[in-house]
């Protein structure tokens, strides 16, 4: 079996088949997403990737690059670059660390959580909005099914 596509006479039927229907459906759709999206936070237009990174600085605050690599799943390489462009455009500043001050860090300027909180509200909202009125009990079920999900997807990158 395909991990993208059960096969025709597999043993998924009913609720399991539509499962894997939905899923597919909702990875599709953020994939198209992820691939031609852009946010404009101010005068400048970030890439999604470099969204997501401001919203991981917004969410734990300063670190250093080879650490917001690891959390993004990103090169550091890829995150220096980023890091660079945001700079540029006055969403990140870098920061020396406190305790040690040869590490340098990165965090949000004033600027870029000024641009930021707004959007992320706006999708807090959405997320509240798409869940209300969905007992608990289905959104505990439903957390774990997508975390059996991605555990199929990441057991399958050390093949």
């Amino acid at each position: 079996m395909s991990r993208s596509e059960p096969e025709t006479g597999s043993e998924l039927t009913g609720s399991r088949l539509e499962v894997v229907r939905s899923f597919k459906n909702a990875y599709r759709t953020l994939s198209r997403r992820k691939g031609r999206e852009t946010h404009r936070l101010g005068a400048s237009e970030v890439s999604q990737a470099q969204f997501e990174l401001l919203v991981e600085l917004r969410k734990a605050g300063p670190m250093a690059v080879g650490e917001l690599a690891h959390v993004t799943g990103l090169s550091p390489a890829s995150v220096s670059q980023m890091v660079d462009r945001l700079s540029e455009q006055g969403h990140v500043e870098r920061v020396r660390s406190e305790e040690d001050r040869r590490i340098v860090k990165v965090g949000l300027s004033k600027q870029g959580r000024a641009t930021l909180d707004p959007i992320v509200e706006r999708w807090h909202r959405k997320w509240q909005q798409a869940l209300e009125g969905v007992p608990d009990r289905d959104l505990e079920a439903a957390s774990r099914v997508l975390d059996r999900i991605a555990a199929i997807y990441e057991e399958s990158d050390g093949k």
